[in-house]
């Protein structure tokens, strides 16, 4: 069985990768942690450096392999908001499949945001924000599960804790000036309960399309807080792999 289950994997990545980056890629996922090593693919506006042994390789997965955001929309936007940007899979992603696109990404987690920044140097209108998005502005508590960098939560601030800079997404769409974002994509690890809970939520009318990730697996209430809030425009639904679309009609 576990034979089996190898030569599976085997094939599958030589076919969706190519012989050579097939054979790498899993070579790399079967190294310790402490690695670090680039990957390039047709599918990626630029190179990815990824860290062995952790769950960057599985991002690649979902993101290259899986086509986790390759859903249609109806017009190829003009502004995409990456939230919960990790180290850069999704925003080089949708930076090869829509190049005129303006991109802002968001990434709370250190580690994460250096990475980010090293693999969407050079691309042509792709910024970076180092902060988390919350309710509201100020700084929270922040907590990487263990040695996965794409698990994490916020939490108010502890003690003398210093945290991480929060931002809401009104202040975050009044710092660059976006009256339309035609595309956002959430995935903030159950965060997204408290800020589709928050009070304020005028900013949602101006976004076009939602892909949201939601983690009711971890928060429940997750998806109740979701659908409650988007609810309040006329949108249209679908689901795309582990992503709920969520599109104005």
């Amino acid at each position: 069985m576990r034979i089996a289950k190898a030569f599976g994997h085997l094939v599958e990545h030589i076919l969706r990768l190519g012989p050579l980056l097939g054979l790498r890629v899993l070579w790399l996922k079967q190294r310790g942690p402490g690695h670090r090593a680039t990957i390039r693919h047709r599918d990626l506006a630029g190179p990815v450096t990824v860290r062995t042994g952790s769950s960057d390789l599985a991002i690649f997965d979902e993101v290259v392999m899986g086509g986790g955001y390759a859903f249609p929309l109806s017009t190829s936007p003009s502004v995409i908001l990456d939230i919960g940007a990790n180290i850069g899979l999704a925003t080089l992603w949708f930076k090869r499949r829509y190049p005129n696109a303006r991109i802002i990404a968001v990434e709370p987690d250190a580690e994460n945001f250096e990475l980010l920044q090293l693999n969407t140097k050079g691309l042509s209108g792709v910024e970076l924000v180092h902060a988390a998005i919350a309710p509201t502005d100020g700084r929270i508590g922040f907590q990487r599960e263990g040695l996965n960098p794409s698990a994490y939560h916020i939490r108010s601030l502890q003690g003398d804790e210093e945290g991480v800079v929060a931002l809401s997404m009104t202040t975050l769409l009044s710092r660059f000036d976006l009256q339309r974002v035609d595309l956002l994509k959430l995935d903030i690890e159950g965060a997204e309960k408290e800020l589709f809970e928050a009070a304020d939520l005028g900013w949602m009318d101006r976004v076009h399309t939602f892909a949201v990730e939601l983690h009711d697996r971890m928060r429940p209430g997750c998806g109740h807080a979701f659908f409650s809030a988007s609810s309040r425009a006329k949108r249209n639904y679908d689901v795309h792999v582990y992503l709920v679309i969520a599109t104005r009609a």
